[in-house]
């Protein structure tokens, strides 16, 4: 395939995944998409309860078992209370910035399985009070307007129903991604990249399982399942990370980290220090754009921080992919950031003895 034939496949594969619902909890849409486009490249595939779906690829020999993990689900809703006019209430999902989202398009997957599009109202800036209009907004002040009569909501639409931004991802200049859910469907799409690469250099000497995890935004929860269910020996999250290229970001309190500098390589005690020596020595060796990072925490923010816990302990390490604009329905990537990050995992996977 060609230079152009790619970037057309790559742009379809990224389209069908951004209309994957993923709400915490419901990624059952994501792992199926996941286990679709790894099927030809693994040697089996399979989902467990939490909503975790693997793809395996056997090593030969004596190798190391290495898992590769990308959470899977998105921050969203689900239905609180059915207004007595037919708006929806919401309780969150996961970190949304809630000032962020009044006017989105949604869309309701309800329990019968339908798609029901709505969107995210609030009172009339023409109604409200100079106080108000002071006042960070809060969740119970927005609802969701589906434009149907209230015997219809109440007919079509239950409590619990999982809401989601409808997807809106669009190309800004030749590299650059952005919209909903970013965080973190592109490391999924790199993690379904690494493990198609990965299957053109078999027989591997190490077993590599690839995983799509549920529920990282409330609390990486799947990753503590899947990563007892593999116990690997090398754990490898991927991740978007935080982009501080944009005001109010300030290096001195963030670090520096850009958007189309490269993969992020992370240092804090949620990444084992040798490999994050390895990596940094891999990419300079093999000419991949990389960026050192000590993250604003010493600890957290990524599945890495339970998943290095696992039975006796695992050495792991958190890959980042630079985001802008976190958990809102704007997140932007880089996809020179990507390439490099896919590249990154491919030569480590390929090295480790």
């Amino acid at each position: 395939m060609d230079s152009i034939g790619k970037q057309t496949a790559d742009r379809e594969m990224l389209d069908s995944l951004s209309r994957a619902l993923g709400v915490s909890g419901f990624e059952q849409e994501v792992g199926s998409w996941y286990i679709e486009n790894i099927a030809a490249s693994v040697d089996k595939s399979f989902s467990d309860t939490m909503g975790n779906a693997y793809g395996v690829i056997s090593g030969t020999g004596n190798g190391k078992n290495i898992m590769l993990e990308a959470h899977a689900d998105e921050v969203g809703f689900q239905i609180l209370h059915i207004g007595e006019n037919g708006q929806l209430y919401l309780r969150r999902n996961g970190g949304v910035d809630e000032q962020c989202i009044p006017g989105s398009q949604v869309i309701v997957k309800t329990r019968k399985g339908e798609y029901i599009p709505g969107i995210i109202g609030k009172k009339p800036i023409h109604l409200m009070s100079t106080d108000d209009r002071k006042r960070t907004i809060e969740l119970n002040q927005l609802w969701i307007d589906t434009g149907l009569d209230v015997d219809e909501v109440r007919s079509r639409i239950s409590v619990g129903d999982i809401v989601a931004v409808r997807a809106n991802w669009m190309w800004l200049g030749e590299n650059r991604i952005s919209g909903k859910s970013l965080d973190n469907k592109i490391g999924v799409y790199v993690l379904t990249k690494v493990m198609q690469a990965l299957s053109k250099r078999k027989p591997l000497c190490n077993t590599v399982t690839g995983v799509a995890t549920a529920q990282e935004e409330v609390g990486s929860r799947g990753v503590v399942v899947a990563g007892y269910r593999t116990h690997p020996d090398i754990a490898v999250t991927i991740d978007v990370d935080f982009s501080t290229d944009v005001p109010d970001c300030s290096p001195s309190r963030y670090g520096k980290i850009s958007l189309g500098q490269g993969v992020v390589i992370p240092i804090n005690v949620d990444s084992d220090f040798g490999l994050c020596l390895q990596l940094e020595h891999m990419a300079q060796e093999c000419g991949i754009p990389y960026q050192m990072s000590a993250r604003p925490h010493a600890t957290g923010g990524t599945n890495t921080s339970r998943l290095q816990l696992v039975r006796e302990g695992v050495r792991t390490i958190a890959l980042g992919i630079p985001c802008r604009y976190m958990h809102t329905p704007v997140e932007m990537c880089d996809m020179r950031d990507v390439e490099a990050s896919i590249r990154l995992i491919v030569e480590m996977v390929l090295s480790v003895e």
